[in-house]
């Protein structure tokens, strides 16, 4: 779904003008059992405002000039807060696609253009007119990697996968691959230990593009050919489109791009009667890009720290967002009086979520600040706020569902666990479960890293098929204003509740 400028000001404005302050007028000392002060809160209008002007800078892929242009709005709003901001710098080879297109060349000399839903991020890169070669079918990806679908269901597996065996020469050749989007087993990975509504359930499995991709194309390189395509099978091509997947791998030294499933069909045929294929993928890299990790604390009576962190490098309007969550509750704790904070408040904005071979995000953050962490008493990663739920339809249309899309709040400690609930509660429809990892099984998202430190953590997270997709208009009609209003303000109830707990308490399994 193709939007232009003007349609997307016209759609961001309407969204806009629904985001009434929902607090105006209320007395600013009134607050809840928790100390939550409602009307010192950030107006709806002003948080999603800030979302709209984020949406227009396009995918914030690491290091890139939206990316960076992002980050130095976060650093001078947190200023504008009276935080002191301070950063850690990194760089990267940054890998930036400009153009990718599939053109088959069939036996009796035609030529047909098969539409491309997006490329494989740091794969390769080919000299603009492209790499021309015999399309070589090695059918489904699963069946030369048959432990994919183990990865998919544990990604922290230390199973290496095993070498394949190509059934033809692949020296100067174009691979043709199908993908499916492979079930990740939620039972399996989680058990729920509460949420809102109090009823909530996970779905048996759960199909996300991001989490069963294919996996490493070195391989390929290694035998000869020229470049890869992958066709999917079983989503849409609205669902397919700009999909920007998988995230954090390193350069695979072989252009790759996908296809839709129509075209998949179709160059299926073709390849079976000796067709060829030239995939242009013009990409560059820039070495040494630089890229900051922000952070910032907001002193409080004790030295002991809350953390409140996000990661700000992603392809949409919802990933990453929670940057624009973290300006509304730091601009809301400053408001509050420091001698009403027990404890001070660390906002952790870090960069290299999408670039993990380089920059360590979160994890490089904890590596650099061992004397933060430690006297981190409690922490809540926020990750994709706001989001409605879309899917495919039987009919293989992709479409909203007229639901908000199931939160995942992962704890390991009981006492956040119960922090987390007691907030949800006349949160509104927030659609969260409350779920701690199965033994083995990995955390999803930022909030991993911090409970492997041993910091009591809330991760939470929301992972709609669209989480990867990097549109022009950032994806800002799947999202709710209603929504990520609540959610801000259901954090903000949640660091009240850590503030008043002791640490013995906050570490309570």
């Amino acid at each position: 779904m193709s939007y232009s400028r003007r349609k997307f000001m016209k759609l961001a404005a309407a969204l806009s003008s629904a985001a009434v302050a929902p607090y105006a007028g209320a007395n600013p000392l009134t607050h809840d059992d928790t100390g939550f002060r409602p009307a010192l809160l950030p107006s709806q209008k002003e948080s999603w405002d800030k979302l709209v002007w984020m949406a227009k800078l396009g995918p914030k892929y690491t290091g890139n000039p939206a990316h960076v242009e992002f980050v130095e709005y976060l650093a001078k709003n947190l200023e504008s807060c009276g935080l002191d901001v301070q950063r850690d710098h990194f760089t990267l080879p940054r890998w930036e696609a400009h153009r990718c297109a599939v053109n088959v060349h069939t036996a009796s000399g035609t030529s047909i253009e098969l539409p491309v839903t997006s490329y494989y991020p740091y794969s390769g890169e080919t000299p603009g007119e492209g790499v021309t070669g015999e399309v070589a079918y090695l059918g489904p990806f699963q069946s030369l990697y048959p432990d994919v679908l183990e990865h998919t269901r544990n990604a922290e597996s230390s199973k290496p996968a095993a070498p394949p065996v190509f059934s033809q020469d692949l020296k100067g050749k174009i691979v043709f691959l199908e993908c499916s989007v492979l079930p990740t087993n939620m039972h399996e990975w989680y058990r729920v230990r509460g949420g809102d509504p109090a009823d909530i359930t996970l779905p048996p499995t759960l199909q996300r593009t991001h989490l069963s991709t294919v996996g490493m194309l070195t391989d390929f390189k290694k035998a000869g050919a020229l470049g890869v395509i992958l066709g999917w099978t079983n989503i849409s091509d609205e669902n397919a489109a700009d999909q920007y997947a998988p995230f954090s791998r390193p350069h695979q030294g072989i252009p790759a791009v996908y296809i839709g499933r129509e075209s998949t069909a179709k160059l299926k045929q073709l390849a079976a009667s000796g067709a060829k294929a030239t995939l242009v993928l013009d990409a560059s890299i820039t070495p040494d890009s630089p890229t900051d990790t922000l952070y910032s604390l907001l002193p409080g009576v004790s030295d002991e720290i809350i953390m409140v962190q996000t990661h700000t490098d992603g392809p949409n309007a919802l990933e990453e967002n929670g940057g624009i969550a973290i300006l509304s509750l730091a601009k809301y704790f400053s408001r509050i009086p420091k001698s009403e904070r027990k404890r001070t408040l660390m906002f952790v904005l870090t960069t290299g979520h999408f670039a993990g071979p380089w920059v360590g995000s979160i994890r490089a953050f904890i590596e650099k600040h061992p004397d933060l962490i430690k006297r981190t008493v409690a922490s809540v990663t926020i990750e994709h706020i706001g989001c409605l739920e879309w899917a495919d339809d039987e009919s293989m249309h992709y479409r909203p569902t007229g639901k908000n899309e199931v939160a995942w709040a992962q704890v390991t400690h009981g006492a956040v666990a119960r922090v987390l609930q007691e907030s949800l509660n006349d949160s509104g429809d927030l659609r969260t479960a409350i779920l701690t990892p199965n033994s083995g099984h990995r955390w999803a998202g930022e909030g991993g890293a911090v409970d492997h430190a041993g910091v009591p953590e809330i991760g939470y997270i929301v992972i709609p098929n669209f989480l990867c997709a990097g549109p022009a208009n950032g994806c800002i009609e799947r999202l709710s204003a209603d929504r990520m209003q609540a959610e801000i303000a259901m954090f903000a109830k949640v660091i009240h509740k850590y503030d008043a707990m002791s640490a013995a308490e906050l570490g309570a399994v």
